[in-house]
């Protein structure tokens, strides 16, 4: 005896999970690729606060270190001179990080509001 088993499927519907994976396909390298994206501006993004956040490190010390030289009797004017342009510059680069925090905030896209599926008469 022999059993022959044949499926007989329709092509339409063969047609439509081909078309579907190939959506997902596409999906897929999109994501891959917005994931990547967003790794690299990560990436740039923590390298600027980290050479904001050492420079302001820095000037501090160095202010620091102005005031202990002044407060032990070297030139009090020249010294204070000095001191007033780090403050100078210690604001500019806070102002700075706050620009580049603007600037990252400012270019994050909210997350759209999702729209209720409208309801079907019955």
């Amino acid at each position: 005896m022999d059993l022959h088993i044949y499926l007989h499927t329709e092509d339409g519907v063969i047609r439509r999970l081909d078309k579907i994976m190939s959506i997902l396909t596409d999906l897929q390298a999109k994501a891959e690729a917005t994931l990547a994206k967003v790794t690299s501006d990560t990436d740039i993004d923590n390298a600027v606060a980290k050479v904001v956040n050492d420079q302001v490190a820095t000037i501090t010390d160095l202010r620091t270190q102005l005031a202990a030289a002044i407060a032990n009797g070297n030139d009090p004017v020249a010294l204070q001179k000095l001191s007033d342009t780090m403050d100078a510059i210690l604001q500019s680069d806070t102002s700075n990080a706050a620009i580049v925090a603007a600037a990252v905030t400012a270019g994050t896209p909210v997350a759209p509001t999702p729209t209720p599926p409208a309801n079907p008469a019955p």
